[in-house]
């Protein structure tokens, strides 16, 4: 991944937002556009009833404001010529706001609106995109308005963008690092470029949002054996784990944090690891297999891997039967076409602290197909 050089590259970053905030001042949408990435601190003044029908479209698809259109006005605005006496409408040249007029439509889902829209983009993208009339960033922008469905892009500033607004999430951990490095060869190319406002705009907020990642997760990224090593290292945290027998300040009631099943275990692996892995997900529910219903605890896109967690509160929760409950789960997994290549890690919360039985189980659990993980944590004795 290409560094991000804090002294040039960051006093590069604040260049290009002044730039795009000097010059979206005079334009309600760009305004809002900037603060819809978060890179304007207050919602601009503006009178949204006197501006244009098309601008009051493509505001209201930014959801920055509580004043909106109705499907009466998005109708009458589908129903518009893209030229008048061959001079092009507004919106012909605006990518940006179109695409906001697309996430409009889709907010309301209305059929025959987006049958209406694709219709109106017909009369005028096709054309821009032909023409020479739009740059590599605005040919991706139109691509994807034309497209609902991820598909390969020429540039790598718009499927980050994409992805970061969780429109089309890059699944790929490595995929997305190479576009990183890509994007930050085309942020550095704009300080020379005569780039609109918008554009700016949506380069800055990517490479924020690029540098909060990179801030987080490891320049190489994060592989199998880096979550495994981040797994079995939590019972050094676990020390300071609050479980009192005294209150430690003056009037208060002792607090003992319980763990009491595999809920609180697997709310406890989510806290651990969101700040690392922001597209987590939990209780994922999978395809029906006849009366079953198999759920994912815990799933990490980004490593395309599934984390089962599971509870011993007592012997009478015997590890062969722990190994039969994951022999299961894991065959049902595989059901499922979507996570049938995921790799899956077992995470055990041992109360009894059977540490003896501990390598035996994890050897077990290994040689079942498809289980390419297992950590057992034994409780620390203050818990139970």
């Amino acid at each position: 991944m290409v560094p991000l050089d804090r002294e040039n590259t960051y006093h590069l970053r604040e260049y290009l937002c002044r730039k795009a905030n000097e010059s979206a001042h005079t334009d309600p949408f760009k305004s809002c556009f900037l603060y819809f990435l978060g890179l304007s601190e207050n919602i601009p003044t503006f009178d949204f009833f006197t501006l244009s029908l098309y601008q009051r479209c493509a505001i209201s698809g930014l959801h920055v404001t509580d004043e909106t259109v109705t499907t009466q006005d998005i109708s009458r605005l589908l129903g518009q010529a893209a030229r008048i006496d061959a001079t092009p409408r507004p919106w012909v040249s605006d990518i940006f706001g179109v695409m906001a007029t697309k996430w409009l439509l889709k907010n309301i889902d209305d059929m025959h609106l987006m049958s209406k829209f694709e219709n109106w983009i017909s009369e005028f993208l096709p054309q821009q995109m032909k023409g020479g009339h739009l740059n590599q960033f605005e040919k991706d922008i139109a691509v994807y308005i034309y497209s609902s469905e991820p598909i390969v892009y020429t540039s790598a500033c718009v499927p980050l963008f994409l992805h970061y607004c969780k429109l089309q999430r890059i699944e790929d951990h490595q995929s997305r690092l190479s576009l990183i490095t890509r994007f930050m060869k085309e942020f550095r190319v704009q300080a020379q470029a005569d780039a609109s406002t918008a554009l700016l705009s949506l380069m800055v907020y990517v490479f924020d949002q690029v540098n909060q990642e990179v801030a987080v997760v490891p320049p190489t990224g994060w592989g199998l054996d880096d979550l495994l090593r981040f797994l079995e290292h939590i019972p050094v945290g676990l020390k300071r784990w609050t479980w009192e027998d005294a209150p430690r300040t003056r009037g208060a009631t002792p607090i003992k944090w319980q763990v009491e099943n595999e809920y609180h275990v697997q709310n406890l692996l989510y806290v651990l690891l969101a700040p690392i892995f922001t597209d987590i997900a939990d209780e994922v529910n999978l395809q029906p297999i006849g009366q079953k219903n198999p759920r994912i605890d815990l799933y990490l896109p980004s490593l395309h891997t599934i984390i089962e967690v599971k509870y011993r509160k007592d012997v009478r929760k015997s590890f062969p039967i722990l190994i039969g409950e994951i022999a299961e789960d894991a065959s049902l997994y595989r059901v499922d076409s979507n996570y049938k290549n995921a790799r899956i890690v077992i995470f055990l919360w041992d109360c009894t602290r059977a540490t003896q039985e501990h390598s035996k189980f994890k050897e077990g659990i290994l040689q079942i197909d498809g289980i390419d993980g297992c950590v057992v944590i034994s409780a620390p004795s203050t818990i139970v």
